[in-house]
């Protein structure tokens, strides 16, 4: 959040949960809410480490913005960290994206995290989820 003028969101880190993925309703309110966010310039990192779902929100968050083929994962990629990056131009908004599959015993990506109006910082999953491990004293 920036408090130069007041609470306003600049970025967002949107965890999957089993929930999100189970009924064709939950993918689309989760995928509704992420393009939202994009539609409002704030960046947008998805990272979806369920293994117990099969579907693939990224691609339901890209056929809501209507986008096809060169955006979208493998079906095969049912874990997966993406990083959105809205642009607003003169000649048309656009939203960069980085798409990471994630692999069981792999570290994590480092993603960019783009902070509406100012600028991008890194976002290292792997250190943050080893970090939270730590300091819960999970196993």
């Amino acid at each position: 959040f920036s408090t130069t003028a007041g609470s306003t969101l600049v970025a967002a880190i949107a965890l999957v949960s089993p929930g999100n993925k189970d009924r064709p309703e939950t993918r689309t309110a989760f995928a509704a809410k992420c393009a939202a966010y994009l539609t409002r310039g704030i960046g947008l990192v998805v990272v979806d480490v369920v293994t117990n779902r099969a579907a693939n929100l990224h691609n339901e968050l890209i056929a809501l913005l209507g986008h096809g083929e060169p955006f979208l994962m493998p079906q095969s990629a049912t874990t997966y960290a993406v990083a959105y990056r809205p642009l607003r131009r003169d000649d048309g908004d656009r939203i960069d994206l980085w798409r990471r599959p994630l692999e069981p015993g792999k570290p994590l990506p480092v993603l960019p995290l783009a902070l509406c109006n100012a600028g991008v910082v890194p976002l290292d999953l792997d250190a943050s989820y080893t970090e939270a491990r730590r300091s819960s004293r999970l196993s």
